[in-house]
């Protein structure tokens, strides 16, 4: 996603091998994710999944504040994930 020009969110979909700096990837459970980010992760519920939920990966240093990691689940497993600079980052729909 561009935000004047800038890359302001970045969307990892479908079958794909591409993991975070931890090596958190689509297909790894809720527990797993929590397990990676101990104390950093808020669990909300998914916007359009019954059951599902945003894993949201929020650091704790000053100079990360205003970027996030969010990893959509089915109430089990990763099914997507994206990071970004807010506001953008927490946008359930996606440019298109």
């Amino acid at each position: 996603m561009l935000t004047d020009g800038r890359i302001s969110r970045i969307d990892v979909t479908k079958n794909t091998k591409i993991t975070t700096v931890s090596g958190a990837k689509i297909g790894d459970t809720e527990s797993r994710i929590k397990s990676l980010y101990p104390g950093k992760i808020q669990v909300t519920p998914h916007k359009y999944v019954k059951g599902g939920h945003y894993l949201t990966f929020i650091s704790k240093e000053p100079l990360y504040k205003n970027y996030r990691v969010v990893f959509e689940t089915d109430g089990k497993r990763v099914t997507q994930y994206r990071a970004g600079k807010l506001p953008e980052v927490e946008f359930v729909e996606r440019c298109s």
